[in-house]
């Protein structure tokens, strides 16, 4: 069951990019005769065989076709194998993510209507005999959305859009009172549930995902200037000197000031409704595509989460324009068309689900461009920023009639030169002016543009006797303050 838009066998020559590689290693660590007998036993037949494995972005899958009767179907789904082996960091992050998977699924099943895969066995450590930890899965019948949805005529697309506003509709009614990842515990009924941090979810890498992630929150907007602030942090922080510093940083206080505005805490005082890690195209799978298409399954809960309100109500992204997309591409007149339809088969659910109802959910669907595009640009900055930032600005201010006029420069101006953020660009500008010294005198090669600042104070300091005691770095090494102040 995999969890990407394209699955591919692995070939048989050399793996062509470091996705592939990561994919080779797993595929050869793990005991595939070892799980096959797992099952096998499990299920009481005497031999299967496995298929070609298929991969997404974090997991192996392979389909192992058991020698019985009913021809049965297993899906096997073992994440990626650490570049670096399995570490007591990444056994502890894996071994959560499983769990918290599972124990959504188990939630999901028993307590909804949402058709979802049965998870038949798995094991969130790793298994010392498989050598990875695995899920095993029911096979679901049907082909995955994202193969029919363009070629769909209007009627079928609505005959789908129903179904997908019901599945929302009925997770919407399910919530916790916290931000997080969900887990299973002691308890009776659905109190053995409880959400805790989702800090296993966030990659390494990505300093501020993992921060934001290391705690649990009580409105989206506690989350969201937790994650806005850590931006805000790291720019300071990383890349001294950088000439386009400022230029981020305003950015990013631009996306902090919009928190208020589009996260209303007094929305998340009911709790927080479960969504789906995933919830594309991929990941629901379609039977009877060419006739009356039906929802046979939603697929792929990896790093499901209790999300605030405002976060859960975006249109599903197979009905939302791509930012790269060009203003004249065929699919934006249809993606307005099933949005319309979208808000209009909420409406009519909502109401009929609760004819007191206000039409909370259907109101918020219908305005949720901003929230959309605030996510994409805070969360994916060196990806999209440029394309969907742009488009962010004009939403929040307006179209600007008169190119020439340039609002956006000046409001940018006004900031930094004149209003609140002109303290922070007067100190890029001078750690610039320091960093420019300090490859005058040591070279390029000994201060590169990617240090963080303790780095480079920690390097100038090292050298400081070669520095002019008048100069920038001496003066900057005096008056430097370790945690400045931000406005």
């Amino acid at each position: 069951m995999p969890d990407e838009p394209e699955h591919t066998s692995i070939p048989s020559s050399k793996c062509s990019n470091s996705l592939e590689r990561r994919v080779e290693d797993t595929v050869n660590a793990i005991n595939w005769d070892a799980l096959s007998a797992i099952t096998c036993k499990l299920h009481q037949v005497q031999s299967a065989e496995w298929r070609d494995p298929l991969w997404g972005g974090y997991n192996v899958v392979r389909f192992l076709h058991l020698d019985n009767a009913d021809k049965t179907v297993i899906v096997a789904r073992v994440p990626h194998r650490p570049s670096k082996g399995y570490t007591t960091e990444h056994s502890r992050a894996l071994s959560n993510r499983i769990s918290s998977e599972v124990a959504t699924m188990e939630y999901v099943a028993t307590y909804t209507r949402i058709p979802i895969p049965r998870v038949l066995h798995f094991s969130a450590e790793v298994d010392p005999l498989v050598g990875s930890p695995y899920i095993l899965m029911s096979k679901v019948d049907g082909v995955p959305l994202s193969t029919l949805w363009d070629d769909m005529t209007d009627d079928h697309r609505e005959i789908v859009l129903r179904q997908v506003v019901d599945i929302l509709l009925e997770l919407s009614t399910h919530r916790f009172d916290w931000i997080g990842a969900l887990f299973k515990g002691d308890g009776i009924g659905k109190g053995a549930w409880r959400v805790r941090t989702a800090s296993s979810f966030a990659p390494p890498e990505d300093t501020i995902a993992s921060s934001a992630m290391t705690s649990t929150y009580s409105s989206g907007a506690e989350y969201w200037m937790h994650y806005a602030n850590a931006t805000l942090q790291r720019i300071r922080d990383t890349n001294f000197g950088d000439r386009a510093k400022e230029y981020d940083y305003v950015q990013a206080w631009f996306l902090c000031s919009l928190i208020p505005h589009l996260y209303d805490p007094s929305l998340d005082n009911t709790g927080f409704p479960l969504y789906p890690g995933d919830f594309h195209s991929q990941n629901i799978m379609i039977t009877h595509g060419d006739s009356q298409p039906v929802i046979s399954a939603v697929i792929d809960w990896e790093f499901s989460t209790a999300r605030p309100i405002v976060s859960f109500a975006c249109y599903p992204l197979f009905i939302v324009d791509h930012p790269f997309w060009d203003d004249d591409h065929p699919l934006r007149s249809r993606n307005i068309q099933d949005q319309a339809t979208f808000d209009r088969l909420l409406c009519e659910a909502e109401g009929k689900a609760d004819p007191g109802s206000n039409h909370l959910l259907s109101r918020l669907f219908s305005k949720s461009k901003g929230v959309y595009l605030f996510g994409q640009a805070i969360q994916f900055p060196g990806l999209i920023l440029d394309t969907v930032y742009p488009q962010l600005f004009e939403h929040i201010f307006g179209e600007d009639e008169d190119k020439e006029d340039n609002f956006c420069a000046k409001y940018y101006y006004a900031l930094m030169e004149k209003g609140i953020l002109k303290k922070p660009t007067a100190q890029f500008e001078r750690e610039t002016e320091v960093w420019c010294e300090a490859v005058k005198v040591l070279g390029e090669d000994v201060v590169p543009g990617d240090l963080h600042r303790d780095q480079f104070r920690s390097l100038v300091q090292v050298h400081a006797d070669k520095f002019d005691v008048g100069g920038q770095v001496r003066q900057w090494l005096t008056s430097e303050d370790p945690k400045p102040i931000s406005p």
